[in-house]
């Protein structure tokens, strides 16, 4: 897809050292996997069930055949550099970020809220698959109506990922079933990710532990409702456009993941220029960087196709037309991004609290939501890296340029745990924490200890919107 030499960009191979410690993590980790989908204490203490999800079993299956497809290919030496069992297949890094997405599938389909209502983009899928864009949608969700039809405001992404479960159950399809899969896929690619940035095994152990459990991507993952669910869906395109910025920087790979992730949030087209930038950061010359070209001009294709075959206009105007008939009062003069909308968004992103009741367990998580870093004060970590360097500085560029239109809408969001808008800038945010930690370095004490009170908020915020609801 690209042209030019790639020898210069692609990282070495793990020391045979490192090899035979991934080797060994792998096994434990789909250890782990057997374990949570067995014994699925998670799942009885947020849901009130003790019954596996299916989710749960597929997991099992999946890490039995590949513990034991691992010993009965593995060679004889534990610690030989060659390639031994499953990591033949999957490379060592690859055997691990797949043990890593097992785990995570596990865990998430043992939490896992009940099936959501809010099941807007199974219905784009099933609208999809008999050749119209227009839904069957209740009064009960946003959209918009035009010519007589019912139209969704997301984007079209999350219900072109809804297309396979829809072609098997139809308009029933469980959105929070596909969320789940995408949120352990999600986890795969950041163990990806990590790798290429060269990170210790203890470091990326602990940033992955920190995402999957110590950040709302959980919730969000676990619940997958119409908005989260478009949010989790922009993750894993992000996270490989990340992972191919850090690894072998093919513009031609980058354009592609770069377009997808914006169909799932259109505001991550403005990270498209900071993208252009990290490559070039990565040696890439000018001219290479045409190859980004065809995959954004194919998700803009889309887009323009999308908006044609439901408005006949060119861009997306759902919002707009959503908030000329808003039903929950918050409609001003002006459109729905304006630059009075920010000091609240600020607030919410930055110092909105939990409330507090005489009810226990007494701090409760509220409806309308929660600052970021008094949910995952870990994020505070990514302010670590030096921003004179070009690599953090393009990163953090584009976390926050992807932020602008959440900054300026005029709703924050609401029935959110946590500030959702930002889960799409999750990787950025990652990605500068993992290069504030810097290669082959262990995590120090703070780092630790802000990942573990981030851990023990999100779960014991999660656990009372499941268990008690909002504000207890």
């Amino acid at each position: 897809m690209d042209a030019g030499p790639q020898s210069a960009l692609t990282d070495l191979p793990p020391a045979p050292s490192a090899a035979a410690g991934e080797r060994a993590l792998a096994r434990w980790l789909l250890g782990a996997a057997i374990v949570v989908a067995l014994a699925n204490v998670p799942g009885a203490l947020l849901l009130k069930h003790a019954a596996p999800h299916p989710l749960a079993i597929v997991a099992l299956a999946v890490a039995l055949v590949g513990l034991i497809a691992d010993f009965a290919l593995g060679a004889d030496d534990e610690f030989s550099p060659r390639p031994r069992g499953a990591e033949r297949v999957f490379g060592s890094d690859g055997w691990c970020a797949l043990a890593v997405g097992v785990l995570f599938l596990a865990f998430y389909g043992a939490t896992i809220a009940p099936t959501t209502p809010f099941n807007e983009h199974a219905r784009l899928a099933w609208a999809l698959l008999h050749g119209r864009v227009w839904v069957n949608a209740p009064a009960y969700m946003e959209h918009v109506e035009v010519g007589g039809h019912s139209y969704l405001v997301h984007p079209p992404l999350a219900g072109i990922l809804m297309l396979p479960a829809a072609a098997v159950w139809g308009e029933s399809a469980s959105q929070t079933a596909v969320a789940v899969i995408i949120g352990a896929v999600s986890l795969a690619l950041l163990w990806r990710l990590l790798t290429r940035l060269q990170l210790a095994l203890a470091a990326r152990l602990w940033l992955i532990a920190f995402f999957g459990v110590g950040t709302t991507f959980w919730y969000e993952a676990t619940l997958g409702a119409s908005w989260d669910f478009a949010l989790v869906a922009s993750v894993p395109f992000t996270l490989a456009a990340l992972g191919e910025v850090f690894g072998e920087a093919r513009a031609g790979w980058l354009g592609a993941w770069a377009g997808l992730a914006a169909l799932a949030r259109y505001d991550l087209v403005l990270a498209w220029p900071a993208y252009a930038l990290m490559l070039l950061a990565r040696g890439r010359r000018w001219r290479e960087l045409l190859w980004v070209l065809p995959g954004l001009a194919g998700a803009l294709a889309v887009y323009v196709a999308y908006n044609e075959a439901r408005f006949g206009t060119l861009n997306d105007i759902a919002l707009w037309l959503w908030y000329a008939h808003d039903k929950y009062g918050l409609r001003r003069p002006g459109g729905p991004f304006a630059l009075r909308d920010l000091p609240f968004n600020l607030y919410t992103l930055f110092f909105m609290a939990p409330g507090y009741s005489d009810k226990f367990p007494w701090i409760h998580p509220e409806f309308m939501g929660q600052a970021l870093l008094l949910t995952s004060p870990a994020f505070v970590l990514a302010l670590r890296p030096s921003f004179l360097r070009p690599l953090p500085a393009l990163v953090a560029a584009a976390a926050i340029l992807s932020s602008a239109p959440s900054l300026l809408v005029y709703a924050s969001g609401f029935s959110q745990l946590g500030a959702r808008y930002y889960v799409q800038v999750y990787p950025f945010l990652l990605a500068l924490i993992a290069m504030g930690i810097g290669k082959d370095a262990k995590p120090d004490q703070l780092t630790k200890i802000l990942i573990a009170a981030s851990i023990i908020f999100v779960a014991f915020f999660t656990w009372q919107v499941r268990w008690y609801g909002w504000g207890g």
